[in-house]
């Protein structure tokens, strides 16, 4: 430990020179359109095979014409500028400590938000239910309304999820009407190339400053106020956000030091260190590092792959992810224990699988998983269209602030949704054991685990097994759907948040109805991890078939899988229902 806070300072001091420029200085579309222009002076002889200029002497036509050695001088200097700067042929490599440095500041930012968001939760609900519920004297109207929610509890959840929903609204709208997302971060990147009107792509990009604090503290209200949505997207949205800007500080920084008139084109450099910076923050969130990079670098292709500007950007974002890794667990949480907290399996049974119920597992949860990813995606899309209906006609000036009462009212609606089913509040990963094991761990109980009181209305109690009910199948079925359509409402009202954790639990949820409906068919000689091969197979389709992120989806379970989890049987399914769900 005393050797690692010197090398870390040492990185910090070094990569900060190199992103903090000492003054501004011209932007780098003008100095290439500049060198550029200098080289369509230059009279280069045409090429046998081709109609563009050649650029090495192997291509070079032979011709008894002698040629001045001012030509080839001219000539080079003139193809020495424009190396630096063409965007479409050159896809240098990103100096590693730059995607190390952007690693350590985009954890840093990923951590930072974990505690906002531990913070955020812990006073809505627990210091803030402790300090209403506490029968006192007085009077006033703010005594009034904690006597009513003395008397409704659950009133409590509607309220909070109201005013986080008009909150949220209120910044959007009024505030930050064009604010960037996680889906323009996939749209942006998922481009091959300029555009056809030669464009850089990556312009579309805003500075950080000025909008990255927006974004984490809206996806943070969002989160912390009881919705489904997670922090995932935001952080991916602001680590890329974080990348882009560091990469064109870096680029000015680099002109300068070269005191030269074309400065080198950061349309690869910007879409790499973007992937960079969304590996560090969810790294430094979610403490995956393999799973993290993995993630923002296929969420960017629609083919459950990754695109070519991912693979270029695959050894930056490593770093970056690794580099983060150390400096937050090796710094900041240097105490805590590592490994995964949620278990899949009974922690007294050892359990055995054979080949076929692998098989059988994989398969039969990967379609499943695709029926619901296709159900999700209908819903959503009909749920916008009837919330965000096209219109061409001018919009009234009144009509500005609709999409805020629409919010508010959405919010409304999921917090009566939550008093039935209170198991579909917050973004999941809290009380992910609890939908696991089919509510065998108490919602209660878990992180996410709200008073007992405000759960006294529940259609299915959260505090008890589903087994434990006169319909298990119905019991686990119910929460799945309450679930899925506070997921879907809350993504097509527009709240700010990832959807991760909210589909994993939500894809528990169904295979526990899908293990209850099997139950009497699966043989008395059966193992005793089918059925959490089952459960961790149905969440891995469930969660791929919305995302398209198959690799990154098995990682992310087996990275947060407990050491009682037999992974080396129970993860090969998962994989291949993960596949065939996007298949």
């Amino acid at each position: 430990m005393t050797i690692l806070f010197p090398l870390i300072g040492l990185l910090l001091h070094k990569s900060l020179a190199l992103i903090s420029p000492p003054n501004p200085v011209r932007r780098v579309h003008s100095q290439s359109n500049f060198a550029r222009h200098q080289l369509h002076r230059v009279p280069l002889l045409p090429s046998k095979s081709s109609n563009f200029p050649y650029s090495t002497s192997s291509n070079r036509p032979k011709s008894n014409h002698v040629i001045s050695p001012s030509f080839f001088s001219e000539s080079n200097s003139a193809r020495d500028e424009t190396s630096d700067i063409s965007v479409a042929d050159s896809h240098e490599e990103t100096p590693l400590t730059v995607a190390i440095a952007v690693g350590i500041t985009t954890s840093f930012i990923g951590y930072a938000y974990s505690k906002l968001m531990k913070a955020g939760f812990r006073f809505f609900w627990k210091t803030l239910p402790s300090a209403i519920f506490e029968k006192s004297t007085g009077g006033g109207p703010l005594h009034s309304l904690r006597s009513l929610l003395i008397r409704y509890p659950q009133a409590y959840i509607v309220l909070l999820m109201t005013f986080g929903a008009f909150t949220v609204g209120t910044l959007s709208t009024c505030y930050f009407p064009d604010m960037f997302s996680a889906h323009g971060y996939v749209e942006v990147l998922s481009q091959e190339g300029a555009n056809s009107d030669g464009e850089n792509k990556m312009d579309k990009f805003p500075g950080a400053r000025g909008v990255l604090i927006p974004v984490l503290i809206m996806s943070c209200l969002t989160s912390v106020t009881g919705f489904s949505l997670g922090p995932e997207a935001p952080m991916v949205c602001a680590g890329g956000l974080a990348g882009v800007s560091l990469a064109r500080k870096y680029n000015e920084y680099m002109s300068i030091k070269s005191k030269s008139n074309a400065a080198k084109s950061t349309n690869s450099l910007e879409e790499t260190l973007a992937y960079a910076g969304a590996a560090g923050t969810l790294t430094g969130f979610m403490n995956i590092p393999l799973a993290g990079p993995i993630f923002a670098l296929e969420m960017t292709c629609r083919d459950a792959g990754i695109s070519s500007g991912a693979a270029r950007s695959w050894t930056a974002a490593m770093a970056a992810s690794l580099a983060g890794m150390v400096f937050v667990r090796g710094g900041f949480d240097a105490a805590s224990n590592l490994g995964g907290h949620f278990t899949y399996a009974s922690k007294a049974g050892v359990g055995v699988l054979n080949g076929i119920e692998m098989v059988l597992a994989g398969l039969g949860c990967g379609v499943g998983g695709a029926l619901v990813g296709t159900l999700f995606h209908k819903t959503v899309r009909f749920l916008k269209s009837v919330l965000w209906p096209a219109t061409t006609s001018p919009c009234p000036p009144r009509s500005k602030y609709m999409p805020i009462l629409k919010q508010t009212l959405v919010g409304f609606l999921i917090g009566l949704l939550s008093i039935k089913f209170p198991q579909t509040m917050f973004w999941g990963e809290g009380s992910l054991q609890c939908a696991v094991d089919g509510q065998c761990t108490a919602f209660a109980s878990t992180p996410h685990g709200i008073p007992s009181i405000m759960t006294q209305s529940a259609h299915v109690d959260p505090n008890l097994p589903f087994s434990s009910h006169n319909s298990p199948i119905t019991a686990a079925l119910q929460v799945g759907v309450a679930k899925f359509l506070a997921i879907a409402i809350a993504t097509s009202v527009k709240l700010p948040g990832g959807v991760i954790f909210p589909l994993l639990s939500n894809g528990a949820s169904f295979a526990n109805a899908l293990v209850s409906a099997v139950t009497s068919v699966i043989p008395v000689a059966s193992s005793s991890l089918l059925v959490p091969t089952i459960i961790m197979s149905f969440m891995a389709a469930t969660l791929t078939s919305i995302t398209r992120t198959p690799l990154a989806t098995v990682l992310i379970l087996a990275l947060t899988s407990s050491s009682w989890t037999n992974l080396s049987a129970i993860l090969p399914g998962a994989l291949l229902a993960s596949y065939v769900s996007v298949w």
